[in-house]
């Protein structure tokens, strides 16, 4: 997989995580301070790391927004709540540090796909309403992620995986205020940013159901947030899962895009 160059390589965000602490930062042509999106990998809060979102960097780079990838603990590391902490301490350190490396501290995106999705939801939900001192998030792309722990579980269960349980360090019956603390679902609230929501009708590893729930609750509380349903797509985040990885593309990347801009322009 080709990895394309950051600007700004292996920058140290949280000396006790090691490599896990460190980020990469991309910004686009031109002189001045950026709005960025922050890319949250995923790989069943197992695999990836801050290289994981590279290819995407030349789909991003023409709309004049910067692009920062990080890394989290996976759960052979720490189980959650380790991840969630990892993301909101990074929330808090781009806040404080993001000028230095021409990021608009007070207009960030979140992006994810399947764990990162989940990530991206969960911290951009909780971490938004329940911390101070934190980058200001303006918007959340989420892809296929996970928003009902409890019911991604079950559906782990079904075939024959233990992703869930690994992440949660439990079972539902032995976690329960955790599972429920870690479901997207648990922490809608009225000021909560932007919403944009693309699944497979597919998707045999997170269901499309997780994502249809999350919608009805998020217009049930008031929100209005985009949904794309991908018609017979499978678990995924790219229009061909075939195609080399410089040509990869975005699924729905220009709704996807025009949402970006929307959120900051």
């Amino acid at each position: 997989m080709p990895i394309q160059t950051p600007t700004f390589k292996d920058i140290q965000t949280n000396p006790p995580l090691g490599d896990r602490g460190l980020i990469n930062i991309y910004l686009p042509e031109g002189e001045g301070i950026f709005p960025y999106i922050l890319g949250i990998h995923g790989g069943g809060w197992e695999a990836g790391d801050r290289n994981s979102y590279s290819h995407f960097w030349p789909r991003i780079k023409p709309t004049g927004i910067a692009f920062v990838l990080c890394s989290y603990r996976v759960f052979r590391e720490a189980h959650y709540p380790a991840a969630y902490h990892d993301i909101v301490h990074l929330f808090k350190w781009l806040k404080r540090n993001g000028w230095n490396y021409r990021l608009d501290s007070n207009h960030c995106i979140l992006l994810g796909g399947s764990a990162g999705g989940h990530l991206a939801m969960l911290s951009g939900l909780r971490a938004t309403k329940e911390e101070d001192d934190i980058c200001k998030i303006k918007g959340i792309v989420d892809y296929c992620g996970i928003m009902d722990l409890v019911k991604q579980y079950a559906h782990d269960q079904i075939r024959g995986n233990t992703m869930t349980s690994d992440f949660m360090g439990g079972t539902p019956l032995e976690k329960a205020d955790a599972y429920k603390e870690a479901s997207p679902i648990n922490h809608i609230y009225l000021h909560a940013p932007k919403l944009w929501i693309a699944h497979g009708t597919v998707d045999n590893i997170v269901p499309v159901e997780q994502s249809k729930k999350m919608v009805s609750l998020l217009r049930s509380a008031g929100h209005s947030p985009v949904f794309m349903e991908a018609k017979d797509r499978k678990h995924t985040m790219t229009t061909d899962d075939s195609l080399p990885f410089d040509k990869v593309e975005f699924l729905f990347e220009r709704e996807m895009l025009e949402f970006l801009t929307s959120c900051f322009y």
